[in-house]
Formats: C-alpha cells, sequence, structure tokens
C-alpha cells in the first residue's frame, strides 16, 4: 500500500509540474494577446472613419479586459499552485457579467437576467465570507 501511495505521489507531483508549465505558457500568450488588442483599440482610435468608433473602441475594451482577466486568474492560479479561490472566481464572474451588461444594446429582458445574476453573485459572495470559511 505504501508503494502505491508513493507511485501516486510521484505522478501527482509530475501531472502538477506540467499544468504549472502549461499555466505558464497559456499565460504568456495572453499577454502577447492583450497587448496586440491594445495595438487595434490604438489603430481604431486613429482611423478617420468616425461614424462607428464608439462601439468598436468599447468592444476592443471589452475584449481587453477579458483578456486581462484571463491573464489575472492565470497569474492567481500560477501563485497557489493551480488552484484559485471560490471568491476569486466569483468576482470574475461578477465583473464578466457588468461587462455584459454595460455593452448590451436593447432587449429588456437580457438585461434584467442579467442584473438578477449579477445580484445573486454578490449575494453569494456575501453569504461565502460571512458564513462558509473555506
Amino acid at each position: 500500500m505504501k508503494k502505491l501511495n508513493k507511485t501516486a505521489s510521484k505522478y501527482a507531483n509530475i501531472l502538477r509540474f506540467f499544468t504549472i508549465i502549461a499555466l505558464g505558457i497559456l499565460g504568456a500568450l495572453m499577454l502577447i494577446l492583450m497587448f496586440s488588442q491594445l495595438f487595434v483599440i490604438g489603430r481604431i482610435m486613429i482611423s478617420n472613419n468616425l461614424i462607428n468608433i464608439p462601439t468598436k473602441v468599447l468592444d476592443e475594451i471589452v475584449t481587453f479586459f477579458l483578456f486581462f482577466e484571463f491573464s489575472a486568474m492565470i497569474v492567481t492560479a500560477l501563485k497557489h499552485m493551480g488552484h484559485t479561490s471560490l471568491n476569486f472566481l466569483m468576482s470574475l464572474g461578477i465583473t464578466a457579467l457588468l461587462r455584459n451588461l454595460i455593452t448590451a444594446h436593447g432587449e429588456p429582458m437580457q438585461i434584467l437576467i442579467h442584473a438578477v445574476a449579477i445580484l445573486l453573485l454578490i449575494i453569494g459572495v456575501v453569504i461565502l465570507n460571512k458564513h462558509i470559511k473555506l
């Protein structure tokens, strides 16, 4: 039994090592995509086509912050050896829904659904912080 536990522990360490390497590579790719998105935003701001610039810039900024949040999640996972907290993931969900709410155009029912989802996530974070010790 000890031999089996020792083998399982070695296998888990090898998998953890490869997971951390993969997260590092993914983080580097996210940084590259994030900075390339900055160039896209700059190109749109400099362009002479002024008709659809506000919506294009807003869409590109939302995409930039998506890459930024994924990068933050990867950094958090790397700091904690591949694990992220539930509180952090719920906060990411709140910010993602807020971003969708900001960029929502029309469709009042969809806006209401997003607002209720944000409220439920905030209530969940409060309950998690007040009553559940992880």
